[in-house]
């Protein structure tokens, strides 16, 4: 396993049917990725609370079906308590690091993963901040991925304007998405990419030494 995938980046890649548009330029095969087994609980109901156009039948099947394409991944006893430890301190600092995304950062630091895929800013941010506070999380230093790094990967390749077209269909799943791709105003590949760019480097400039680069 070489990629380890959090629920809202799942979820959303779902919801906008483009899984393999988002994933696979990063974690170059499905079986090379893995989620957290409370997964395929989760997503499902998350996505029944977004209200998509068409409602949420597709994007619910689109899960499933990538699901059972990836690895399920369940934390053993030693990365739990590692988990905890990272909770402890986030919450001692004040910062948001939520159960799943603690786990993700066991599992990664334990299993030498070498990716994590992370729709979560906030837990981004927590991860940099306590770099300085354990120094295990320095192995995740250049190996997270957010969610605006692998739409502009993603657009790289895109020549029929589907990724936007994709976005505006459910502008109601993701709303830097949907702004950066000017739902109302028919933005360019490169004005999209501009956008998502300047959203990234406010990112970077709280997150320099996680992010990828």
């Amino acid at each position: 396993m070489t990629t380890l995938i959090d629920n809202d980046i799942i979820l959303k890649a779902c919801c906008y049917g483009l899984a393999n548009d988002l994933l696979l330029p990063v974690c170059e095969s499905l079986d090379l990725a893995g989620v957290l087994g409370t997964a395929r609980f989760v997503i499902p109901h998350r996505i029944k609370r977004i209200g998509l156009n068409g409602g949420p039948q597709d994007a619910i099947l689109r899960a499933a079906s990538l699901l059972g394409c990836v690895s399920t991944v369940e934390p053993t006893e030693g990365e739990q308590i590692i988990a905890a430890d990272l909770e402890l301190a986030a919450q001692r600092a004040g910062l948001g690091l939520d159960t799943g995304e603690s786990h993700l950062c066991a599992l990664a630091l334990s299993r030498g993963i070498r990716r994590l895929l992370t729709g979560d800013k906030r837990a981004i941010v927590a991860i940099e901040i306590l770099l300085d506070r354990d120094s295990r999380l320095s192995a995740l230093c250049g190996r997270i991925w957010c969610l605006e790094q692998l739409v502009i990967l993603a657009l790289g390749s895109d020549s029929t304007g589907s990724i936007r077209l994709a976005i505006c269909g459910q502008p109601a799943v993701d709303k830097t998405l949907a702004i950066c791709s000017g739902c109302r105003a028919e933005a360019t590949k490169e004005v999209m990419v501009e956008c998502l760019e300047s959203y990234l480097r406010d990112l970077r400039g709280r997150a320099a030494r996680v992010l990828s680069a």
